[in-house]
């Protein structure tokens, strides 16, 4: 979301802070917020233990029923404590105004982010997952890095800052969508080196499909090592689809060619996934509970099927928490999860170049 409410400012975003769990990442990376937390972790249980313990005293009910009270109130608190962190974070906002000298943020004041030395950089290719593209930014020693949430630049743009990765040591201080990073980038290449390039018509664009993580539920509860075998191939991308032009390329992991063909004799069709039922009517599916204390609708997940001529049918969704929306209209319900799943980033320029745009 934009502004421009402020005069002395050319333009003014409103910016999203990064994912809370990049947050709770870069916290177990730094010694002394693992040493403060496993403080106050000790500190709490203590606290219980000593309210327990006081309480037993000064009543007549068993000390075990005292206890299940305590630890039962204890679990209460901080799991009510980490869902009020996640919703204050959730709806938490960074102003940034683009000034002058540079850029500034709310959250900093009299920091002023020089234009002079910005680069640009990937965001998410070396955790596998494609988010966006990168600005950093420096104030003297202070860095800000602004993300572009499913951004997209052409060969030839230069990007030499490292990459943005999902829980990395570099990751995004803040992200805004890509239309709105596009409007500063374009502030940006007026006042420094940076030379931004749009993706061209005919430029392949590289999409990279993973195993999908809901395919362990498929497996047995008892199937230990074929689960472990599949959480460690998680990471690692089954194909690689190129999109350009009028042409659509399927390669192995290893870059072999398996197919390539027009666009136009590729098929995709939208469904739409739903977790099973439970086995028991009366007990709610994980999606209707967190739908319940999210206070959002229960909608199907969105994926398709894509049909490639001399190759299966894949089925594409979404990484889990990427904040997509459904499609839009009645989509066939499917009850089996996809396949592969990509960033959002990729199955929005999946969807553009299928001919699912209107969906």
């Amino acid at each position: 979301m934009s502004v421009n409410n402020d005069p002395a400012a050319s333009r003014r975003f409103v910016a999203h802070p990064p994912d809370w769990g990049t947050k709770v990442t870069r916290w177990t990376r730094n010694p002394l917020a693992i040493a403060v937390g496993f403080i106050a972790i000790i500190t709490f249980c203590y606290g219980l233990y000593f309210l327990a313990d006081w309480l037993w005293s000064i009543s007549e009910v068993s000390g075990r029923t005292v206890y299940l009270v305590v630890i039962g109130l204890g679990g209460v608190l901080f799991f009510g404590s980490v869902y009020v962190s996640v919703a204050w974070h959730d709806r938490r906002r960074i102003g940034i105004s683009v000034v002058r000298d540079g850029l500034t943020v709310d959250q900093r004041p009299g920091d002023v982010y020089s234009f002079s030395d910005a680069k640009l950089g990937t965001w998410g290719v070396t955790g596998g997952v494609r988010m966006g593209t990168t600005l950093h930014l420096q104030c003297g020693p202070s860095r800000f890095v602004l993300g572009g949430r499913d951004h997209r630049v052409g060969a030839g743009t230069r990007l030499e800052a490292p990459d943005a990765g999902y829980g990395m040591p570099v990751d995004v201080d803040a992200w805004l969508p890509a239309a709105e990073f596009d409007e500063i980038l374009s502030m940006v290449g007026r006042r420094s080196a940076v030379d931004v390039r749009p993706p061209a018509p005919e430029e392949l664009t590289r999409c990279l499909l993973f195993p999908n993580p809901l395919l362990i539920q498929e497996m047995g509860s008892f199937a230990f090592r074929k689960q472990q075998e599949f959480l460690q191939s998680l990471a690692h991308p089954r194909l690689i689809v190129d999109v350009g032009g009028d042409e659509l390329r399927v390669m192995n992991p290893n870059g072999a060619l398996m197919a390539s063909v027009s666009l136009a004799r590729v098929t995709a069709t939208p469904i739409g996934y739903r977790a099973r039922p439970s086995f028991v009517p009366w007990i709610p599916t994980r999606e209707e509970v967190l739908s319940k204390i999210f206070r959002r609708p229960l909608y199907k997940e969105p994926e398709m099927i894509v049909s490639v001529p001399g190759l299966e049918p894949m089925t594409i969704g979404v990484f889990a928490g990427s904040g997509h929306r459904p499609w839009r209209g009645d989509v066939p319900e499917r009850h089996e999860p996809a396949d592969y799943v990509v960033s959002e980033a990729d199955f929005l320029m999946l969807v553009q170049k299928l001919g699912l745009a209107s969906r």
